[in-house]
């Protein structure tokens, strides 16, 4: 029976890599010379090749002796190899993705250089970001994005010269990465007049991207011993970082998949500080999958004084639940299989069947709709 072997070729399998997985199909446990014999590859090749195969998951071996016998695996590993392929596609691709920004700042900086001037050290710092605070009005906005994690001396600087900022009646509109959540710069109380998000953690950036009039400057991650800045004076460049400034910042629904969306809400139900409310919970999900995170959780939540009223399922065993929590449950027909958080202006709809899902809705009109539910709920179920 003929095979066309330019499948196999497709998914990133070599020709001679083909004829000898085949020839291991039909010959079983062997060593090199039946496999040379029934294949054709070069006898001086053909650990070459085996090598890659079983790097690939497609061929195995087992010293019976000094002497290698080589086994080709079965079949279907051949579409485990291709998910494998697929998978780490897609890993490149996300990876790309993070690096075009920095990409665009490189093309756009080659076609403005004349525009653009750079600063270094800390004095740097103070002069790019108190000159910016120079050239604002009164109500004006300072817009920043892509906010990574600072060394000290830079969050205590943005401590001082977000005040500075507010006592001049500037507001800012800032979107830290999710790895700088709850950096001191990041704190509302820290950062006066200014509205804050975080980021998705695949949407993290390399670099911060601040916006004010036709200027930008761009302060990469803290990567060299002296800070470095780009300050580029051009109205197009600043207006193209706007746009994608008002992409992220209005992105009004987040989905994460796996266990980064719960650990995720319950740091941000924590920051947001407002009460919360929660149905259709079912504690062991979040106290076998994360134990540690939910201990943290309760922490903070009796740290802050932060109010929690929760409707569980009846029969539902708690074993970790933050001082002051008010409880009810509710029969088990009244609950669909999610589990919903509400606090501020979020809601949180949780999936815990596989892949564990999370969507986070940032709408203060939902939000009120499900708090309205919620009440519902509340009044009939038991104390």
């Amino acid at each position: 029976m003929l095979m066309d072997m330019n499948i196999l070729e497709q998914i990133g399998l070599t020709r001679s890599e083909i004829k000898v997985y085949l020839a291991l199909l039909e010959l079983g446990v062997t060593t090199t010379g039946p496999i040379v014999n029934k294949s054709g590859a070069s006898s001086s090749k053909i650990y070459e090749i085996l090598d890659r195969l079983i790097k690939k998951g497609l061929v195995s071996y087992i010293r019976k002796g000094k002497t290698k016998n080589f086994e080709a695996a079965p079949p279907s590993r051949i579409l485990d190899y291709f998910k494998e392929k697929d998978e780490e596609l897609d890993r490149q691709r996300k990876q790309v993705e993070q690096l075009l920004p920095e990409l665009e700042i490189k093309r756009q900086l080659s076609k403005h250089q004349e525009e653009a001037t750079i600063y270094k050290g800390m004095k740097g710092v103070e002069t790019a970001f108190y000159d910016a605070l120079k050239l604002m009005k009164k109500g004006e906005t300072f817009y920043v994005y892509g906010i990574p994690p600072r060394s000290d001396k830079i969050n205590y600087f943005f401590v001082k010269w977000n005040k500075e900022r507010a006592k001049l009646g500037i507001k800012a509109k800032q979107l830290f990465n999710e790895s700088a959540r709850g950096e001191l710069q990041a704190l509302p109380e820290n950062n006066p007049l200014s509205q804050i998000k975080v980021m998705q953690q695949d949407q993290v950036m390399p670099v911060g991207i601040n916006i004010f009039n036709d200027q930008v400057i761009l302060f990469p991650s803290e990567t060299e011993k002296q800070p470095l800045l780009i300050v580029i004076n051009n109205k197009e460049i600043a207006q193209s970082f706007k746009t994608q400034f008002d992409i992220f910042w209005n992105q009004q629904t987040k989905i994460f998949t796996g266990l980064e969306g719960p650990r995720f809400v319950l740091k941000d139900m924590v920051e947001t500080g407002h009460e919360i409310l929660a149905f259709g919970l079912e504690e062991y999900k979040l106290q076998d999958q994360l134990p540690k995170e939910l201990l943290e959780f309760k922490r903070e939540v009796e740290k802050k004084n932060i109010l929690e009223r929760l409707l569980f399922k009846e029969g539902t065993k708690i074993t970790v639940l933050p001082k002051g929590s008010a409880i009810r449950y509710l029969p088990e027909e009244y609950f669909s299989p999610l589990h919903g958080e509400i606090y501020g202006n979020k809601v949180a709809i949780f999936d815990w069947s596989e892949p564990i899902t999370t969507i986070i809705i940032d709408k203060k009109a939902i939000a009120e709709g499900f708090r309205k539910y919620f009440e519902l709920l509340w009044n009939i179920a038991k104390p």
